[in-house]
């Protein structure tokens, strides 16, 4: 037997061994669960930014007409990152500061659209392709969101 014929087998049993070891499938598992986390994590931040809506709604009734468009965008995000069979819970912890002023409360809002659409963006090197394709539609109607708040007058 030649050298190459010998080296050609190794290579060959090699890679068939690699295909049918649990190393591919502990990896493929692993790889799961981290894009579950990921989506996970993306959930609750959409769910925060839904809990700011409401809190800014709460605490200026009058913008309610005008920032539910908005908030039925957010609701759909969250609707859309929910894992089949799994509903997002709301978030832990305390609702989030209102400004007492109209226009610094929409301010906040336009603010935490574009952390929001910042932090998806910033997702998508450790996400899947399925999920890149989502965080990125996400990220830009959330920047669309961002822009457009920018419009409602108090």
């Amino acid at each position: 037997m030649s050298r190459r014929s010998l080296l050609t087998g190794i290579v060959l049993v090699g890679a068939l061994t690699g295909c049918t070891s649990g190393g591919d499938e502990a990896a493929g598992r692993a790889a799961a669960a981290s894009s579950r986390g990921l989506r996970r994590r993306v959930a609750r931040d959409s769910t925060a930014l839904l809990a700011r809506y409401d809190a800014t709604v709460s605490a200026h009734p009058s913008l309610a007409g005008a920032l539910t468009p908005f908030r039925e965008v957010v609701t759909a995000h969250v609707t859309a990152l929910d894992e089949p069979g799994e509903a997002t819970t709301g978030v832990a912890g305390a609702a989030p500061e209102v400004p007492a002023r109209q226009d610094r409360a929409i301010a906040a809002l336009v603010e935490a659209e574009r952390r929001a659409a910042d932090e998806r963006l910033a997702a998508l090197a450790d996400a899947p392709p399925e999920l890149a394709r989502l965080l990125a539609s996400l990220a830009a109607a959330g920047e669309v969101q961002a822009h457009l708040l920018n419009e409602v007058r108090p």
